[in-house]
């Protein structure tokens, strides 16, 4: 697959496919799944990407796997104790902003909640964040998303929607 274009940067699925890639940490996130809905958290004005929204989510710790971090993310921003066997890797995506320039790898998990409505999660934001919202995917996708956002949130839907159809 080719690399994708967004606004500041572009992502590909290997790191051949972006020339000289050379990432300087790791992330994991978390695409959290409820009866249809998933979790997006504002960040705060103060923090990086202040303003825009995000799935949970952060920088791995040193001897960290990308698991034990989506785990530890999630109880982090949300206080939603995410078990681990409700962790599914999806993938990991590399990802280079452009201004200033920094190379990353991103590794996306989906978590998927017991059905039941998710205003019956008791979401609690860390100071990172300042709300949350559970969306449908069109809807989450016409929010003001961090950098790349919209993009990771179609191959999403790729993954998810069109491929189950």
């Amino acid at each position: 697959m080719r690399p994708t274009l967004f606004e500041g940067g572009i992502f590909g699925f290997d790191s051949f496919s972006i020339n000289g890639f050379n990432p300087s940490y790791q992330v994991a996130t978390c695409y959290m799944v409820c009866n249809g809905k998933i979790l997006v958290l504002k960040r705060n004005s103060h923090a990086s990407a202040g303003g825009k929204w995000c799935m949970p989510g952060g920088k791995l710790e040193k001897n960290e796997t990308p698991h034990q971090a989506v785990i530890r993310e999630v109880k982090e921003e949300t206080g939603i104790t995410l078990p681990p066997e409700k962790a599914d890797f999806i993938q990991t995506i590399c990802i280079r902003l452009f201004t200033p320039k920094l190379d990353y790898l991103l590794h996306l998990f989906k978590g998927v909640l017991a059905p039941s409505a998710p205003s019956d999660y008791t979401v609690t934001l860390n100071q990172e964040h300042t709300d949350y919202l559970w969306v449908d995917l069109p809807t989450a996708q016409g929010l003001n998303l961090v950098a790349g956002g919209k993009e990771v949130l179609d191959l999403l839907h790729n993954l998810f929607v069109v491929r189950n159809s």
